[in-house]
């Protein structure tokens, strides 16, 4: 009996791990050390010591220590299982009542709004920087010469004029303009399908994009395709989630860090401001969740690109020969997964006998 004790612990160490790593527990663990020193710095509602909060950690003994870690770990144990329902919180998935529906429309309409300005921001800057390259280009022919380019010819003059010294007069337009296009690369493509949140909109873009030349529904086959993947190519999109998943936390901590210290010091004067700090802790913890989603989405689009095939043979489907027959048969597929249609119907193929 006493043998088998390591083993069981082992195997639930093991079946712990799997769902529980040392990054889950970090979240958790800074949120526990914010609030001992916060509550060293002040009692609720109470005046304010930055010494107390230096005297909280230097009187800290070995059992509190261990108290203190068993609390963050039972913290992150009671949050875990909130991960999804903190990450629709997050990308502004707010329910359906009257004030969370108008709250999101308002924030998503001034997104749109963003989009708009941003493309038309872009477009000015394409049409200053051709211009002057335009001119730069005229002035080094004559005039019948100009006039007689094709808009190819033009175009691949203005690249080359670019790359030369005196192009470099045009280079802050083409720096401007590619820092637009890199936010406007985080939104869906189509202005209708915009959400209220950042975060929201930029794994919506990798939804509404990832897949589309072939077809494919991302939501419908994300599944399908990662189960089928290569090992290195499904570990990898596994670690990007992750990180995704890590920075989503450490910003729900620092948002819950921020409400508790502004409740904590509502009596505490201008102290009320150390609220910013968890706040600040927050905000760039999100803007690195909205990097990690596009980590994410950079991952499953490399999966999507070269495990299909693989994912149309366990599927026993015909591999398509171009992609134009591709799509064709994938608006097939995607009902018979989305169950849109009863009637719908997909060719199936024999699998090939092992060698």
């Amino acid at each position: 009996m006493a043998a088998s004790i390591p083993g069981t612990a082992a195997s639930i160490g093991t079946q712990i791990g799997r769902y529980f790593s040392l990054t889950s527990l970090l979240p958790s663990m800074l949120f526990v050390v914010w609030i001992v020193a916060l509550s060293g710095a002040a009692e609720p509602f109470g005046e304010f010591k930055l010494s107390g909060a230096g005297h909280a950690f230097a009187t800290l003994t070995t059992p509190k220590v261990v108290l203190l870690i068993g609390a963050a770990l039972l913290l992150g144990f009671v949050i875990h299982p909130l991960q999804f329902a903190t990450a629709q919180l997050l990308e502004g998935y707010w329910g359906t009542r009257p004030f969370a529906v108008r709250l999101a429309t308002a924030l998503a309409l001034r997104h749109r709004e963003r989009q708009t300005r941003l493309e038309n921001t872009a477009r000015t800057l394409d049409q200053q920087a051709q211009r002057l390259l335009n001119a730069m280009i005229r002035s080094e022919m004559c005039g019948e010469e100009y006039a007689a380019l094709s808009p190819e010819e033009l175009s691949s003059l203005r690249v080359t004029m670019s790359a030369r010294t005196r192009g470099a007069s045009v280079h802050g337009l083409l720096l401007g303009r590619s820092a637009v296009l890199k936010v406007l690369a985080t939104m869906p493509p189509q202005a209708d399908r915009m959400l209220p949140t950042r975060l929201g909109n930029a794994l919506r873009q990798i939804e509404d994009t990832v897949g589309r030349r072939y077809g494919l529904s991302l939501v419908a086959v994300a599944p399908h395709l990662t189960v089928a993947a290569a090992p290195s190519r499904a570990a990898y999109v596994d670690d990007t989630r992750e990180q995704l998943d890590i920075s989503i936390r450490l910003a729900f901590f620092g948002l819950l860090s921020a409400v508790v210290t502004t409740i904590w010091l509502l009596a505490a004067g201008w102290w009320l401001l150390v609220a910013l700090v968890p706040y600040g802790f927050a905000y760039v913890t999100y803007r690195g969740a909205v990097a990690a989603a596009g980590a994410w989405g950079a991952a499953i689009k490399t999966c999507m690109d070269l495990d299909r095939f693989a994912m149309y043979d366990a599927m026993q489907v015909e591999r398509p020969v171009t992609t134009r027959a591709e799509r064709r048969r994938n608006a097939d597929l995607m009902d018979v997964l989305g169950g849109r249609s009863a009637g719908t119907s997909v060719a199936y193929v024999r699998p090939k006998p092992p060698s």
